[in-house]
């Protein structure tokens, strides 16, 4: 149990429990492994149970059947809620406080030391890029700097588990890259991070494991790079070769020129192209080399929706 963030054992929640109203599962025998110094990407259309899961971890729901765990104890341990931070769906906060000030109540309300709070302020308002409007009102805020701030109060406590949804909803490109960065950032400080997203290209570059939920069910769980399928190689063709670079392009499905004048080629599964792809990297060696390509997210998350439908 202590190699694992989160844990869920066939956690379930049906609403509409009364005699006249038809009970709606909105999450069935849910059964979830999440490592330790992981980012967590649990992906699901709309409706699919992903922001009650989140509701049920922060015990902020009861469950109808199953248990789950949270950094080893059972979820609402106080101890344990202490060492968690957490950003919700659309988070609104009272337009008439400044940043600061926002700050300072939640700091006040995880009552770390008065002779603490303005240096981790400080610091978490420095982690999100908003120390200059740390005097202005949340009123005057942007989505992405709203998110921003909903950031900076969920890891004012310096977590072991982040929990986000859908933090990257509603954000400009800019806006999407600055709130990636600073997942990156938390990551290499030692925080586990689990969060919901739609915007499957951020996930892909972002988490190492994922989840799928549909209408309730985990279709999949597990590390990324095991659950997209190979669908041929990619091969790094290193500077000072071109005359090999320019007669394997011809059968290549993607290349392109790399920063440091190299290439890189794409090609689909074929046996021929694979054994004559290993024989010029024998007699190359150093200067190619062969790693697996995979599917990317999204071929892969519309696939098993789509077979998960047809099996119904």
């Amino acid at each position: 149990m202590d190699d694992y963030v989160i844990q869920t054992e066939n956690l379930s929640k049906v609403y509409g429990w009364l005699f006249w109203k038809k009970s709606v599962p909105s999450l069935n025998n849910l059964n979830l492994l999440i490592p330790k110094g992981s980012v967590f990407g649990f992906l699901g259309p709309n409706g699919a149970g992903k922001t009650t899961t989140i509701k049920l971890l922060m015990d902020l729901i009861r469950p109808t059947t199953g248990s789950a765990t949270l950094l080893g104890k059972p979820i609402g341990d106080i101890e344990t809620k202490r060492k968690i931070g957490f950003l919700p769906d659309a988070p609104a906060f009272s337009p008439y406080l400044k940043a600061y000030e926002f700050l300072n109540i939640c700091a006040k309300l995880l009552r770390i030391p008065s002779n603490e709070r303005k240096k981790r302020i400080e610091e978490v308002l420095l982690a999100v890029r908003m120390t200059e409007h740390a005097k202005s009102k949340l009123g005057g805020f942007s989505r992405g700097m709203i998110q921003r701030i909903g950031i900076a109060q969920a890891i004012l406590n310096k977590p072991e588990l982040l929990i986000l949804d859908e933090p990257l909803v509603g954000l400009d490109p800019h806006g999407r890259q600055e709130l990636k960065d600073i997942i990156f950032e938390q990551k290499s400080a030692g925080t586990n991070v689990f969060f919901c997203s739609h915007i499957l290209s951020d996930v892909e570059r972002i988490c190492d494991h994922i989840g799928v939920l549909s209408k309730g069910n985990l279709l999949c769980s597990g590390p990324l790079h095991e659950l997209l399928s190979e669908v041929g190689e990619r091969v790094n063709i290193s500077p000072g070769n071109e005359e090999i670079a320019k007669d394997l392009m011809t059968d290549a499905a993607s290349s392109h020129r790399l920063n440091n004048g190299g290439w890189e080629l794409v090609f689909q599964n074929n046996k021929k192209i694979s054994e004559r792809l290993n024989k010029l990297k024998e007699a190359n060696p150093g200067g190619i080399t062969i790693t697996p390509s995979r599917e990317n997210l999204e071929n892969f998350f519309f696939r098993l929706i789509e077979k998960n439908e047809k099996g119904r």
